[in-house]
């Protein structure tokens, strides 16, 4: 009788858009954010597998200020997996990297796994972009990962997800030559990014592509205007094997007092 060895798995979180203010009562559309990033922070700590990484894929502030940062950091103080992060639109980068210069590597290795850390922020844009010396910087990068299954995390969608409104705020500059590249490196295995509010999960040829939701409010999958979701916050999980193969999945959170502004036309 043959028996299949099942090949461990290395446990991987992915959160994002906290967009949490540098005061308590900080709320985003009604909500409270602090509040809602403990109630996922929470959960993720009671799963009962424990994850090897968690990385914030952007809009970690709601305003790029460095009292939102250190608020964040505060609330990360508990948590004992190693964690990473990268700047959103509404992050202010350098602040970032003042406050923890350690935080924001280009690669990070999990298991046989290479997880790729991109910032698509662009200063006084919402939408995303890659100078054409980020797109050359991010070709050595795959190639010198060649041997390893990798997985690219940033903040903005590179493909539209469905929603009218979100999609104009995209990946944009770099954008064609950014999927050119990775539709051409075959041991890239996954894309994930934050920004839509929205889980999304497709396929580019080989690769995976995921949107997680938000750990605070939820915009409306398939939605033209600007609408928010009755969804709950949640998160991503991934479980990642040395050969490449990969299962992944979204969690959403219970959160006891959850108010939203559902009427409201932006933010």
């Amino acid at each position: 009788m043959n028996i299949e060895a099942v090949q461990p798995a290395h446990r991987l979180i992915q959160i994002t858009d906290p967009h949490i203010g540098g005061r308590p009562d900080y709320q985003l559309l009604g909500l409270d954010t602090g509040h809602t990033l403990d109630e996922v922070l929470a959960a993720v700590a009671a799963e009962p597998t424990a994850p090897e990484l968690l990385v914030v894929t952007g809009d970690v502030s709601a305003n790029g200020t460095e009292a939102a940062y250190r608020r964040f950091l505060r609330k990360m103080q508990p948590v004992p997996t190693p964690w990473y992060w990268l700047p959103g639109n509404h992050d202010t980068a350098h602040r970032m990297d003042e406050l923890e210069p350690r935080r924001r590597p280009e690669v990070v290795a999990l298991g046989n796994w290479r997880l790729l850390l991109l910032d698509t922020s662009v200063p006084g844009q919402i939408c995303g972009g890659f100078s054409d010396t980020e797109i050359t910087r991010i070709a050595q990068l795959l190639e010198e990962l060649r041997d390893h299954p990798v997985m690219v995390m940033m903040h903005h969608q590179p493909v539209p997800v469905g929603s009218h409104w979100i999609d104009g705020h995209m990946l944009k500059a770099g954008r064609e030559a950014f999927i050119d590249m990775v539709s051409g490196a075959d041991h890239v295995r996954a894309i994930t990014w934050g920004h839509v509010h929205q889980q999304f999960d497709s396929q580019l040829g080989h690769i995976g592509l995921h949107a997680t939701p938000s750990t605070s409010v939820q915009f409306t999958p398939g939605s033209g205007p600007f609408a928010v979701d009755s969804e709950l916050p949640g998160y991503r999980w991934f479980d990642l094997r040395d050969d490449g193969s990969y299962e992944t999945g979204v969690e959403r959170v219970a959160i006891a007092e959850y108010s939203v502004d559902f009427a409201s036309s932006g933010y």
